[in-house]
């Protein structure tokens, strides 16, 4: 609908004879009005907000500062931890394909489970899952033989050269000879690339 220069005069002329008519109470109840709701607009759409993202910027001044605080005692420890890391880059890391790599896990395996007694009867390796950083070799094995015998295996594995960890154990008694256990383990082994 469009309207003429005209119509908006006469328009104008009824809304401002309309405000005329109105008494004086309700001329301040307007005024009140228009301006309460003028308030809580500016309060929601503009005070509100400047005054969550101040708050925000002490919390997040606070938490750089910590991060900051942390990272200067990280680097005041800077020798050690290269240090500490070099040891621990020489159980994780090898040189070698995947198959070389996981035939050095497997010897491993192999030796300390000689060494303790421990007989095994099926070894095989699980698919390498390959990562950004590291790759993560898994061995599923069974195996038989005493508690005393099958702790210290557990026990060399998880200080063997190789770092391995055993993750998952689970034995059950031989009916035939009864001072056994049959057991089935995870071997697990993670190699920085």
């Amino acid at each position: 609908m469009r309207f003429n220069a005209q119509q908006l005069k006469k328009r104008k002329t009824l809304d401002m004879s309309m405000l005329k008519q109105l008494s004086d109470r309700e001329k301040r109840l307007l005024y009140i009005t228009v301006l309460t709701i003028s308030m809580t607009l500016l309060y929601l759409y503009c005070i509100e907000p400047l005054w969550i993202y101040w708050q925000g910027l002490d919390s997040k001044i606070e938490r750089c500062t910590k991060q900051l605080s942390r990272n200067k005692i990280i680097l005041s420890r800077a020798s050690t931890i290269a240090t500490n890391y070099g040891s621990y880059e020489k159980k994780l890391k090898f040189e070698g394909s995947d198959q070389e790599k996981t035939a050095q896990i497997l010897k491993e395996i192999e030796n300390s489970a000689t060494q303790n007694g421990v007989h095994i009867n099926d070894i095989k390796p699980q698919q390498i899952k390959d990562k950004d950083f590291y790759k993560f070799y898994v061995i599923e094995l069974e195996a038989e033989s005493d508690i005393v015998s099958l702790s210290k295996f557990i026990y060399d594995l998880q200080i063997s050269q190789q770092a391995l960890r055993v993750t998952r154990i689970q034995t059950s008694i031989r009916t035939s000879k009864p001072g056994l256990l049959k057991t089935e383990m995870l071997v697990t082994k993670i190699l920085i690339q």
